[in-house]
């Protein structure tokens, strides 16, 4: 018999998680939570099938789903007090997880509250912040909430151990969704020319191992050897080649690349406007001399007009996809362009 799970995700990156799902999940069933970003229902009986996806931050199992006429602490509690959670019969423990959308007179602290306490009441179990048997998953956007049993414990885009952090990395499940978009082929050879940590060539190694051939480049040798460590702490340095070199003059180093997914820098934690500008333009020059002719590019940035503006004018690459997604209270946009 089949289960409905929530799946959250980042923003924009809906469609990836239903493309990943359909690809590795058979016989399931997805559906967009009323249509708002950053997640999906999923119907399925392979559960364990759902913690291989990439793609995704939390597991929900889904309880109850609501929608309140008057969005207030008493009806909240209406609601929570008639939702049925078996799993709490064998838990000695629970806590409950809050997030809140919307304009609200109550704050999700008070909603932590109020479903701890019906809950506690009904079944007569512990509160436990930090040990805890169930995490109890209570959202509220807007009007429209949910009510289930989160079963991660920790993000899943946690999935690589780092000895090295970059304060500008992406999430790994950012990166996947690149990688995808970037419609990567076996044989074809792979380069994150701005590695930082290496989260980008990270999830390209641990999706396609020797099926393609990954390269890792940073301007900075004592960065490059920072990314080494973080692919070695993960079995995977075998399958990446690291090279220390510049970004704007890539052709000194690489040829006949096939795909370059890459995370430049912002303009919000590194980087100046002014430089940036000139930065991107070298780039990009430098970028199309690399490639091969049927070459494709995934970029993700926040600088999206400059960005944008650049390619046009430089007219060596053209934007076929462009998005917007949600990372860390940020819009970035991210570009897929293919060379001209």
């Amino acid at each position: 018999m089949s289960d409905k799970f929530l799946l959250t995700c980042d923003p924009g990156m809906e469609d990836i998680v239903e493309m990943e799902i359909r690809e590795k999940i058979r016989n399931a069933k997805t559906y967009r939570f009323f249509n708002f970003q950053g997640k999906i229902l999923v119907e399925t009986d392979r559960v364990s099938d759902l913690f291989n996806l990439h793609s995704i931050h939390h597991i929900v199992k889904m309880k109850k789903e609501f929608y309140l006429k008057e969005a207030s602490l008493d009806e909240i509690r209406k609601i929570i007090k008639d939702v049925e959670i078996e799993e709490m019969e064998s838990a000695k423990s629970f806590r409950v997880t809050s997030q809140r959308y919307g304009n609200h007179t109550f704050t999700s602290i008070d909603m932590q509250k109020v479903a701890g306490e019906v809950i506690q009441n009904k079944y007569k179990k512990e509160v436990s912040l930090k040990e805890f048997d169930l995490n109890i998953r209570f959202d509220l956007i807007g009007n429209f909430g949910f009510i289930g049993i989160q079963m991660t414990k920790q993000p899943m885009y946690k999935r690589f151990k780092k000895v090295f952090h970059h304060s500008a990395a992406i999430k790994s499940t950012l990166a996947y969704g690149m990688i995808r978009l970037a419609e990567v082929k076996e044989n074809q050879t792979f380069l994150d020319p701005m590695c930082g940590s290496g989260t980008i060539i990270l999830e390209a190694a641990s999706l396609y191992k020797d099926r393609i051939k990954i390269f890792a480049s940073d301007l900075f040798p004592d960065i490059v050897e920072k990314a080494r460590e973080n692919a070695r702490e993960n079995g995977l340095e075998k399958f990446i080649d690291f090279k220390v070199a510049d970004a704007t003059r890539l052709e000194e180093n690489f040829s006949n690349i096939d795909r370059i997914v890459v995370n430049p820098p912002y303009g919000v934690k590194v980087g100046k406007k002014k430089d940036l500008k000139a930065f991107y333009w070298k780039f990009l020059e430098s970028s199309n001399k690399a490639m091969n002719q049927e070459g494709r590019m995934v970029l993700i940035t926040l600088r999206a007009d400059m960005f944008r503006i650049i390619v046009n004018r430089s007219k060596l690459f053209k934007i076929v996809h462009e998005r917007v997604v949600e990372s860390g209270g940020i819009f970035p946009h991210i570009f897929v362009m293919e060379k001209l």
